[in-house]
């Protein structure tokens, strides 16, 4: 991303729940400039434990620590993942990463959000380097609005849906306020593969100033037959698909 530019980032993401007693996983279907790629749900155990709505530098620092440790880079990108929490099923947004280190001061990134959804107030939220959120009700509908900063290399911030259920819908919203030294492909969306470990499901850069996303959660039912073949062959766990 050119430095010193201002970009528009627009995450529509629509979440709905199915809950079959014999549901194999459950996973994010998001579609991104007409592809659709999945994200499976992989487990962080211990996350969010405080409760409340904040996510605690302990917090932060685990969600960042299970990425670099999975070889996935954090710095310079907007890393979305969907994983199990001691706060239920977690939507987790990170922005930015750090390795306590930078040439001088850098400038202080700004990232505007914006969050619509329904039912009450689950979401977390990271804001020891500065910015704001606030929620506030809207007819059937909640509002989260706010803004994150952070300095490059040195400090980066969170935001999080949890307690995801049934039926829930959200629509994410992303504003470039002046964020310095991202990548050009700056969204990464992350998966629990089959392998049994998180990995970049894809990535995807700014196009005419805009990303938008549509997104479903949902638990994947795999058919009888596939069940077999599944049992047969040994496996099982989170699946990755990709349209």
């Amino acid at each position: 991303m050119p430095r010193g530019r201002y970009h528009y980032c627009n995450l529509l993401a629509m979440a709905m729940l199915a809950t079959p007693a014999w549901a194999d996983s459950i996973e994010a279907s998001l579609t991104l400039n007409g592809v659709t790629v999945d994200l499976a749900a992989g487990s962080i155990p211990g996350l969010f434990s405080e409760g409340g709505s904040v996510i605690t530098a302990d917090d932060l620092v685990a969600v960042h620590s299970t990425l670099l440790d999975a070889g996935i880079e954090t710095q310079g990108y907007l890393s979305i993942m969907l994983a199990e929490t001691d706060r239920g099923l977690a939507l987790i947004n990170l922005f930015d990463g750090s390795d306590g280190s930078a040439p001088g001061t850098p400038p202080t990134s700004v990232l505007g959000c914006q969050l619509i959804w329904e039912g009450i107030n689950t979401t977390m939220v990271n804001l020891d380097a500065g910015g704001s959120w606030t929620v506030s009700p809207a007819g059937e509908y909640l509002v989260g609005a706010g803004a994150f900063q952070w300095e490059h290399g040195l400090s980066y911030e969170a935001m999080a849906l949890t307690e995801l259920v049934v039926g829930q819908t959200a629509v994410l919203q992303f504003n470039d306020l002046g964020m310095y030294n991202m990548q050009e492909q700056v969204l990464q969306l992350i998966t629990f593969g089959g392998s049994g470990g998180w990995q970049v499901a894809d990535t995807a850069g700014f196009i005419d100033h805009v990303i938008a996303i549509d997104a479903e959660i949902m638990n994947v039912v795999p058919a009888p037959a596939a069940l077999v073949i599944l049992a047969l062959a040994g496996l099982a766990g989170p699946r990755r698909r990709r349209r």
